[in-house]
């Protein structure tokens, strides 16, 4: 493809690995990148003992898994600008974008793109959601169909932005195969690794895509207020991270996902 590729996404190895393959098939002139913060997030000092068990293995099998799955991931090559939360959105990151002229803009792993930056992208700026929208809309979506007892609504969107959480038309949505021994990261791991496959496979077919417009109503939009380290209790302690097994044996129901997709 003769588009200019742009990149707007965060810094951790899901989302560098997903640029970085991108990146060898085709023509990135340029990214934002995010910085995300640690990787292992402190919990409240007054936590129950339980819950801060947890905690640390839940971020720390994160951490494991990411680097079984994704190896170690490097800065792209291609021109960076490296920003913080709050500068996200500042005048700097139009002036870049302006300047690397892209006619396609993938979002991965970035905090709420919000105005000026929001007019300085192409109308082509898609976001890869880690989660299935509307049902799963906004932070730790591939969290909480765990959470629900249906693993096999932790997949993935891409979608058009829009000012709202993840609620532009639909792209391509994608679940990976579940296997019995897959634990919450693992699951959340694949979907990077076939969601990149995919993003490769929608890039050749760029500009003959289907849109699916989205429901406003149905879903819900998970804040990261919402989650709190005693729901971690339902994963580890009441189902020992085995949730998936437990679905492939029959032992927990739940309806099949409908997925927007391109032929």
């Amino acid at each position: 493809m003769s588009e200019r590729i742009g990149w707007v996404g965060g810094d951790q190895p899901r989302h560098l690995y997903y640029i970085n393959e991108i990146a060898k098939e085709f023509p990135v002139m340029g990214g934002i990148m995010q910085t995300r913060g640690n990787a292992v997030p402190t919990i409240e000092a007054s936590a129950d003992a339980k819950d801060k068990s947890n905690w640390t293995r839940h971020f720390w099998d994160r951490l494991q898994a990411e680097e079984k799955y994704f190896g170690k991931q490097e800065d792209p090559k291609f021109p960076l600008l490296k920003v913080n939360k709050e500068e996200l959105n500042s005048l700097n990151s139009v002036d870049f974008m302006e300047n690397i002229m892209p006619d396609i803009v993938l979002v991965f792993g970035s905090g709420m793109i919000r105005e000026p930056l929001m007019s300085a992208l192409p109308k082509d700026t898609i976001n890869l959601h880690l989660g299935l929208s509307p049902r799963y809309r906004g932070a730790a979506t591939l969290f909480w169909p765990f959470y629900m007892l249906e693993p096999n609504w932790a997949g993935t969107t891409f979608h058009y932005i829009v000012d709202t959480p993840d609620g532009g038309d639909i792209i391509h949505q994608v679940t990976p195969k579940l296997d019995k021994d897959d634990g919450i990261h693992d699951v959340a791991c694949k979907n990077v690794l076939e969601s990149t496959k995919e993003a490769c496979r929608l890039l050749k077919m760029y500009p003959d895509w289907i849109k699916y417009p989205q429901k406003p109503e149905g879903g819900k939009n998970f804040l990261e207020s919402d989650f709190k380290p005693q729901h971690l209790r339902m994963i580890y302690n009441i189902y020992n991270n085995d949730i998936v097994k437990r679905y492939l044996n029959g032992e927990i129901n739940s309806k099949e996902p409908k997925l927007r997709r391109q032929p």
